[in-house]
């Protein structure tokens, strides 16, 4: 079967899709392959098409975490005679290496299929047979880089002629761009990092909150590449001494992208940062998928149907606070009630929900947008942070004049957003009046559904069986797992986050509390409801249920984790 019509059984790709992508074809005057199109259009991503490629030429895909002894070989056997020189194995795309039976050799290709390369392999492999393994493109440029280093500074030199602009139209230059977003997308990477080092520079994603899949690059085409990033985000592309922020939008993998970027000049070079943000991310946000308990969701819900007063997530930055006002809001009907929000920046588009982007270089800043959209008749207000007594003082009088507020705070649990709104200059009894919940909230890993294995307790067990009792599970809900490794996680063992949550409703008990001098983080986890449990607790909870493992948990709380709270 011919790869669209593969690539349309898979539903991966429309007939009014591929029809374009070969018109495209047509007109090109070197027939560009239609999988490098479809791509490159962002249309298909580089592992579906891969994916797709692997099972048409029933040629194994290479997964260069589980299989990288596969580079250990080729390095260790490049005197050999079927070695591939430099500039052959660059040309064709590929390495070889033989098994540790020394009987076959595998063949590691973009397309192992070349007649050329097939040729002179076969012509210097005479002890047994070829066994070929399918990879993405950058894969393969990382392994090629690693086995035989290349220095090349082509590119450098012509950049310093002036000719950046230039490389950063050239077609390969745009592809390796265009694949790296596709990428980044299809692993749901939250950012992608372009590190240059003295000899090259290096592209990690950060999926699941870790830095991974770390790629290596020639220097060759790092000017190009930064000046590519550059002049889709509106930047200068000449500017290397200053940072500079932009963004732009584009369709990587079948989905559109906000791209957020950052520079910052160093001392190999800019390094640059790129936020992915899916538009389409709306359709994920739900409360009961951000990780809330039962008991925890229920008292959001029910603050939620509030007619005012205000909530506020807390947490570090990338503690997932945004995603969880946003569940919050997906979660209000905007049919019958005015939706409103003030942000920094607007990270995702809501149906329903009319957003405001902040710009403080004109004066529209959080308490002016506020002032501004309590004139427009509002229901419920989201404000993306309260950083300062000025906003503080509008979203606790928005509260307290009949309407429902929602933001965020930095700090490390619920409690302490108490102390830290009267550090800023809150009135206690303006807190106990218009607060009705505190939510802390963190992300830890979730083990990988595919290869979690059941834990085999050691010296922990007697401690640990002790929280669980504390927690009011019973022994026959133990499922306590651990992190294995496999394809479907590319070997770390988890696959995707979930939350980790303190949810602090203002009780009448805690609300007479609050008005009290002296206020402190423990003072009100004295009075906190009953039922209120830790991040540390709920962190357990989870591993006790086998959402995570007891590393997570550890990392979270640190060598306290099993003190009670």
């Amino acid at each position: 079967m011919q790869i669209g019509r593969l690539l349309i059984a898979k539903k991966l790709l429309g007939e009014t899709e591929l029809q374009q992508a070969l018109a495209e074809q047509r007109q090109t005057a070197n027939g560009q392959r239609l999988g490098a199109i479809l791509v490159r259009q962002g249309v298909v991503s580089e592992a579906s098409l891969y994916a797709a490629l692997s099972e048409q030429l029933a040629i194994p895909l290479w997964n260069r975490v589980i299989q990288a002894d596969v580079l250990e070989r080729a390095i260790s056997s490049l005197n050999d005679a079927h070695a591939l020189p430099a500039p052959l194995a660059r040309r064709w795309n590929a390495i070889t290496c033989p098994e540790p039976d020394g009987q076959t050799l595998t063949l590691l290709a973009r397309d192992p299929l070349l007649p050329e390369l097939l040729e002179y392999v076969q012509r210097h492999w005479t002890s047994g047979p070829i066994s070929a393994l399918l990879a993405l493109p950058q894969d393969m440029s990382a392994a090629l880089n690693a086995v035989y280093e290349s220095k090349s500074i082509r590119s450098n030199a012509a950049a310093a002629q002036g000719d950046l602009r230039q490389l950063a139209q050239d077609a390969p230059i745009v592809e390796f761009v265009a694949t790296m977003l596709s990428r980044g997308t299809d692993q749901n990477a939250s950012d992608i990092h372009i590190e240059p080092t003295e000899t090259g520079f290096l592209v990690r994603y950060r999926v699941d909150g870790a830095l991974r899949a770390t790629e290596s690059h020639d220097r060759e085409r790092f000017d190009a590449v930064i000046s590519r990033i550059k002049l889709v985000s509106g930047l200068d592309i000449a500017e290397r001494r200053l940072p500079q922020d932009g963004r732009f939008s584009t369709r990587a993998a079948g989905i559109e992208t906000e791209v957020r970027v950052s520079v910052i000049p160093g001392v190999h070079g800019e390094s640059v940062v790129m936020r992915l943000l899916p538009k389409t991310a709306h359709r994920r946000f739900k409360l009961d998928a951000v990780g809330f308990e039962p008991d925890h969701l229920a008292a959001l819900q029910a603050a939620l149907k509030e007619p005012d007063g205000i909530i506020l997530v807390t947490g570090p930055t990338g503690s997932g606070k945004s995603t969880t006002l946003y569940a919050a809001l997906a979660a209000t009907d905007t049919e019958s009630t005015r939706v409103l929000t003030v942000e920094d920046p607007v990270e995702y588009q809501l149906p329903g929900v009319t957003q405001f982007q902040v710009q403080s270089d004109i004066g529209f800043t959080f308490p002016a947008a506020l002032r501004a959209i309590l004139r427009h008749d509002p229901d419920t207000i989201m404000v993306g942070e309260i950083r300062d007594p000025e906003t503080a003082a509008i979203a606790i009088q928005a509260a307290l004049t009949g309407h429902m507020v929602l933001s965020t705070l930095h700090t490390n649990d619920a409690p302490s957003a108490f102390v830290r709104l009267i550090d800023i200059g809150v009135e206690p009894f303006l807190l106990a009046a218009s607060v009705r919940t505190v939510i802390a909230q963190r992300l830890i890993r979730r083990l990988c559904k595919h290869c979690a294995q059941p834990l085999a307790l050691n010296e922990w067990e007697g401690e640990l069986q002790t929280s669980a009792s504390k927690l009011g599970l019973l022994q026959a809900e133990y499922q306590a797992a651990g992190p294995v490794g496999c394809a479907q996680c590319s070997g770390t063992g988890y696959k995707g986050r979930i939350g980790v949550h303190e949810v602090l409703t203002v009780s009448p008990e805690l609300r007479h509390a609050l008005t009290a001098p002296g206020l402190s983080d423990q003072a009100v986890r004295q009075h906190a409801p009953a039922g209120f449990r830790s991040l540390q607790q709920d962190a357990l909870l989870k591993f006790w249920r086998g959402e995570t493992s007891l590393s997570e948990v550890v990392a979270l709380a640190g060598s306290q984790f099993l003190e009670p709270t």
